[in-house]
This record gives structure tokens, sequence and C-alpha cells, in this order.
């Protein structure tokens, strides 16, 4: 295989490549292995995630339906990958059904769990992403993705239309966190994607002037750290 669709983190043949492409870039973000530039952080997350993880989780139920092979017609392989990433028939369920998705993104955030990440945010629409923690906790899954200076996460979250201009309850965006964490990496993505250079100050606690990296995670229940 010559492509690869860089939001699902898999390697594809020519042939599914234009499948995907029709899908639209808010399923499958196609690039050729050979003709496209590849920056550092498009590599991580082709790195990170890979066919054999992104299969299970996108084929994860099949209910005894046979996937068509390489030398099946194209119509057949069409049919199966519009199934699997349009209608999403072959995705399992969240991990909790009691538990609101932005809280489990973040649950698998944090745990770097980087199959449940791809699963929550396969059942996840924009608003759950960008939904914060709780009504105490400002934070949502950009601020903590970026606060763990993870440029992989970032990204994917980005791909997943996570709001870049949101800030928490202290008025900080996403590009704070990533400072605060030191990933120049995830600092430029985020200025690349528009994130603000001055968000709303936020305001001091004590006489602290910079929350260290222990103090970003502090307030999460115990259950997502």
């Amino acid at each position: 295989p010559d492509w690869a669709s860089i939001n699902l983190g898999t390697i594809v043949c020519i042939e599914c490549s234009g499948i995907h492409r029709n899908l639209g870039t808010h399923l499958s973000r196609v690039r050729s292995l050979d003709l496209d530039e590849w920056p550092p952080d498009l590599v991580r997350v082709m790195m990170s995630i890979g066919n054999g993880i992104a299969n299970s989780v996108w084929e994860n139920s099949l209910k005894n339906r046979t996937k068509p092979g390489p030398t099946s017609p194209r119509d057949e392989k069409e049919k199966w990958i519009r199934a699997k990433y349009e209608a999403k028939e072959f995705l399992p369920p969240p991990p909790y059904l009691d538990i609101a998705l932005n809280q489990q993104l973040i649950d698998a955030l944090v745990r770097e769990d980087i199959r449940n990440i791809i699963l929550v945010l396969g059942h996840s629409r924009a608003e759950d992403i960008n939904c914060p923690y709780s009504k105490d906790d400002g934070r949502t899954a950009l601020h903590i993705a970026a606060a763990l200076g993870n440029v992989v996460y970032v990204q994917l979250l980005l791909w997943y239309n996570a709001n870049v201009k949101v800030v928490d309850h202290e008025g900080r965006n996403a590009l704070w966190y990533a400072r605060s964490s030191g990933s120049t990496e995830c600092v430029e993505l985020l200025m690349n994607n528009g994130c603000p250079e001055h968000p709303t100050l936020p305001r001091r606690r004590g006489s602290s002037a910079q929350a260290g990296k222990n103090d970003v995670f502090e307030k999460l229940p115990a259950s997502v750290i």
C-alpha cells in the first residue's frame, strides 16, 4: 500500500484510497506515502495507531460478516468502507454507558489509552469533545491533551473539531497548557490551527505565577488519574 488515512492512522491501497477520498475529509484524510510531505507529528500519529489498533476498534463487531479481500470487486470494498466509517456498523459501544463521553475521553487521554481514545472519538460529536469536564472544572479534552504535551492526542482532537479558542474556568486556553508542558510541537500545532496567543488572562491562585504539571491534574477524580 502506498496511501494512508492520517486521521484514522491506517495504511490503504490505491483503490481504497479513492474510496476514502469520497468519504470526505471529516471521515478520512488521505495522503500519499511517496508524494506528500510527512511532518513528524503526522508520522507519530501513524506510529501510535496503525491498522491493527484501528481495525480492533472500527471492525470490532463484525457480526459474522466477511471482509472483502484485495481481489474483491471495488463496489464490495466501497460498501464495506462506508459501513465501517460512515455508518459505524462495526464500532462497539463506548466503554461506559453511564458516563458522559467528554469525561470518558479525558479518562482515556490521562490513561494514555490510544484504543479507547479512538473508540470514544468515534462516538463523539463536536459538542462532546468541546464540553468542559464538569460544571466546576472548565477544562476540555484539548486542554488535557495539551497539558500532557502529547502532539498525537492534540492532532487527533483537532481533526475531530476540538475548539482551540475554548478557555477553562481560569481563562486558560490549550496554548497555555501546551507551554506549561514544555511541548514545542503542541505549541506550534495549536498556533498553526489558530489558537489565540493571548486568551483571557487566568486568575492566579495564591502567589504562584504558574501551575506545575501535577497541579494541572489535581482536580480530576481519582478514576481518571
